[in-house]
C-alpha cells in the first residue's frame, strides 16, 4: 500500500491509490504542477486525475 510521500511507479501502486483513494499530487521536472486528488482512473499510459490527464511517461505521481 502507498505511504504518504512515496511515488507511484507500478499498475498495482496506482490500483491501491485509487481504490483506498489516497489524494495523489502531479510533479513534472521536480516541480508540482497540480495539486491533484484521488485518481479517478488510469491505463498504461496516463492518470486521470480531477478532470485532467497527465501522462505516467512525462509526470511523477506522488500521495500526499
Amino acid at each position: 500500500m502507498p505511504i504518504k510521500g512515496s511515488i507511484l511507479k507500478h499498475k498495482i501502486e496506482f490500483d491501491n491509490a485509487r481504490y483506498f483513494r489516497f489524494h495523489v499530487s502531479v510533479w513534472k521536472e521536480g516541480r508540482i504542477i497540480d495539486f491533484g486528488g484521488v485518481i479517478e482512473s488510469h491505463s498504461d499510459q496516463a492518470v486521470f486525475i480531477n478532470g485532467g490527464k497527465y501522462l505516467k511517461a512525462n509526470c511523477e505521481f506522488k500521495v500526499r
